[in-house]
């Protein structure tokens, strides 16, 4: 944190920026089981061994996100790796998990596979959502006092499926959390949150007003099906199919969904920076530009 300026989840409350159509854009996922103190960058500033660097590195190179985890309690166990595609398309989600006592053993996992959504030889099915709550204070200090309030609450709920994750972005939304394997993001979620949270995820409903977006979708189509679940008050995982999705300039995009009714519902929406610049991370040194979304319109036919 830069001395003197203010915690960037307070700014961002203060500026009314909206969560929705935040979540980060990715599709295949790694979780690393790592152990102790995280550094700011956790893959380089932690006890993660060297020996993964050519695994993290490929995985990189193919837009798959690798992520640490780590739990509080002392646990007499090899640690854990989980390995996640968050779907799209015609390809439903999917994790496996397996043990590990050295990086090395992974080498022959089929990176370029999980890039593309097939489910590895690996490990087991993971057949409940995992609960990821970032709580990397070294990264940035609002994850860290507003994160880990929210790992306790959700760790009491379920205590078998929350873990503490390294920096999924997003800093300014703390608490912030992941569900995979369908990757959706939440934010500014507060203690008393955790237990509707999770009743509502396991009977198949997202936590609209906590909901920042799908990490399969581009941040347009996110705020599409942000304002066509709230005009409608679609909280059921299927209760929207996408269609379709036309990006009409950089700006503008016009994204066509299906219901549980077989409509057909168009959604014209646009991105705006309407906000000042301002330091969208606590330790960020330069303005970055916050983005607001607007309907444009939404049309059934």
């Amino acid at each position: 944190m830069i001395p003197g300026r203010p915690r960037c989840s307070g700014e961002s409350l203060a500026r009314e920026e909206e969560l929705f159509a935040t979540a980060s854009l990715v599709t295949s996922w790694i979780l690393f089981e790592q152990r102790g103190a995280w550094g700011p960058d956790a893959l380089v500033d932690s006890g993660f061994p060297e020996s993964a660097r050519p695994l993290t590195e490929a995985a990189d190179r193919l837009g798959i996100r690798t992520l640490l985890i780590r739990r509080r309690t002392a646990e007499d166990r090899p640690p854990v790796v989980f390995l996640a595609s968050s779907g799209g398309g015609d390809r439903s989600p999917w994790m496996v998990s397996g043990s590990f006592t050295a990086p090395a053993e992974l080498a022959d996992l089929d990176i370029q596979g999980l890039a593309e959504g097939r489910v590895p030889d690996f490990g087991q099915p993971v057949k409940d959502p995992v609960y990821l709550v970032c709580t990397h204070g070294r990264h940035d200090i609002c994850c860290a006092d507003r994160g880990r309030p929210f790992y306790r609450a959700m760790s009491e709920r379920t205590p078998d499926r929350t873990w503490e994750v390294s920096h999924i972005g997003g800093d300014r939304f703390a608490g912030n959390l992941l569900v995979l394997p369908r990757g959706d993001y939440f934010g500014r979620l507060e203690p008393e949150d955790a237990e509707n949270l999770v009743a509502e995820y396991e009977a198949g409903r997202l936590d609209l007003a906590h909901h920042r977006g799908r990490s399969i979708q581009p941040r347009l189509v996110q705020a599409a099906e942000a304002f066509l679940r709230g005009s409608r008050s679609l909280a059921g995982f299927d209760e929207l199919e996408l269609v379709d999705y036309r990006r009409v300039d950089h700006d503008h995009a016009e994204v066509v969904f299906r219901d549980l009714d077989h409509a057909t519902e168009r959604v014209l929406v646009a991105a705006r920076s309407d906000h000042p610049p301002a330091y969208l991370t606590c330790r960020a040194e330069e303005l970055g530009q916050p983005m607001t979304y607007v309907l444009e319109s939404i049309t059934t036919e």
